[in-house]
C-alpha cells in the first residue's frame, strides 16, 4: 500500500510537469542540502506550486508547495526576489537489512519555506535561477523524517 502511494505521487508530479511543459511556464533543476533531490515549479502567474522530490538515507520525500514571490530591490540589482509558503510532505523509509527483521516506515507532514532567488539570464543569456532556501517541516504521521530543518541551494531551468 506505502509503495502504491509513492508510486501515485510520482505519476501525477510526472504528469503535471507534462502539462505545465505545454505552456512554457515551468522551471526545474537540482536541489543541495540536507534533503538533495530534484525540484519543479508549475507557475501560474506570479505564484508557483514547487513539487520536491527528495533523499533522505534509503528513502524518498515528496513535497508539494504554494509559494508567493516578491522581487527584492536592492540598489540597481535586477532579477533578485524573496518568497515564502507552505505545504506538506509525504515519505517513505525503508531500513532494510539494516535493522534485524527490517523496518519500513512512512511519514506525512507539514512544511513551510523561505529564500531568496536571482535570475542569471541576464549575465548568461541563457534561462538559469539559482536560489538559497529554508524550509522547516514537521511529521504529523510517522516520524522518520522528524522535525527538521532543511537548508538547500537549488539551480533551476526556465523552459
Amino acid at each position: 500500500m506505502k509503495k502504491a502511494i509513492v508510486l501515485l505521487m510520482i505519476v501525477v508530479l510526472a504528469t503535471s510537469f507534462a502539462i505545465a511543459e505545454d505552456d512554457n511556464n515551468m522551471d526545474a533543476g537540482l536541489r543541495g542540502g540536507l534533503r538533495s533531490g530534484l525540484t519543479g515549479r508549475f507557475w501560474m502567474e506570479d505564484n508557483p506550486i514547487e513539487a520536491l522530490v527528495t533523499f533522505r538515507g534509503s528513502g524518498l520525500i515528496l513535497t508539494g508547495l504554494y509559494e508567493w514571490h516578491k522581487p527584492l530591490e536592492i540598489g540597481e540589482l535586477e532579477g533578485l526576489s524573496w518568497y515564502f509558503g507552505g505545504g506538506a510532505h509525504v515519505g517513505y523509509y525503508s531500513l532494510g537489512d539494516w535493522v534485524i527483521g527490517g523496518n519500513n516506515d512512512f511519514a506525512l507532514g507539514i512544511d513551510g519555506v523561505v529564500g531568496i532567488e536571482y535570475e542569471l539570464e541576464q549575465h548568461i543569456n541563457f534561462p538559469l535561477s539559482v536560489s538559497l532556501d529554508y524550509k522547516p517541516g514537521f511529521d504529523i504521521i510517522g516520524g522518520w523524517a522528524g522535525n527538521f530543518g532543511d537548508a538547500a541551494l537549488a539551480v533551476r531551468w526556465d523552459f
